[in-house]
């Protein structure tokens, strides 16, 4: 059944059956929202680029275990 699941899929399952993925998928989701507008600006502060540097580095911690979750999924609804 997992085996032509794509990613999307898979997410949309755990944010309906897990809390915590849920949360990660709804923090991931602010952290986006908030680099586009940052990066939508002509002339950013120092502020602004720590925020931006530090943004992309928990964007990219939440993705990954976001990833580990859809590999847990993926794994365990192969084995059948």
């Amino acid at each position: 059944m997992a085996l032509g699941m794509n990613d999307q899929r898979i997410k949309e399952i755990l944010v309906k059956q897990n809390e915590h993925f849920k949360h990660l998928n709804l923090e991931h989701q602010q952290f986006d929202q908030r680099l586009k507008e940052l990066n939508n600006r002509k002339f950013k502060t120092e502020r602004e680029l720590i925020e931006l540097r530090n943004l992309k580095k928990h964007k990219l911690r939440i993705k990954d275990s976001m990833q580990k979750y859809i590999f847990e999924y993926r794994k365990n609804k192969t084995h059948w």
